[in-house]
Order: structure tokens, then C-alpha cells, then sequence
């Protein structure tokens, strides 16, 4: 499994909303794109944190979007 943790803006009705999602992906295809994702949690940065540190694994990306 790869994980990692993900900044997400949502737009809706004249405003933007920012979050975080500790997401999981099976595998990365041949041209580097990760596949099969889910999310696993969603909330602040450090909520997202604290639940990969709780569970004892490693994100290995950061991304923010």
C-alpha cells in the first residue's frame, strides 16, 4: 500500500474550503499515476496526522493541491 496525505479545496456558492485526506492507493501504473485510491480519513492537518501516527504508518507523498 502507498498512502499519503492530501490538501483538497472545495468551491461552492462563492466560497473555498480546504481539507486534508489520508488517503490509500494499491499500487502507481507504469507512467507514475496511483491507482485503486480511498480515503481513509478527512479533517485538519493535524488530524490527519495524528490518525497516521495512531496507526502506525508511514505517508510516504504529501500532496498539495
Amino acid at each position: 500500500m502507498i498512502y499519503s496525505i492530501e490538501k483538497r479545496h472545495e468551491f461552492g456558492s462563492g466560497t473555498m474550503t480546504t481539507h486534508y485526506e489520508v488517503r490509500s492507493y494499491t499500487h502507481k501504473t507504469p507512467i507514475g499515476v496511483f491507482a485503486n485510491g480511498k480515503t481513509l480519513k478527512s479533517g485538519t492537518k493535524k488530524q490527519c496526522e495524528k490518525f497516521i501516527k495512531a496507526k502506525g504508518i508511514k505517508a510516504e507523498t504529501t500532496v498539495f493541491m
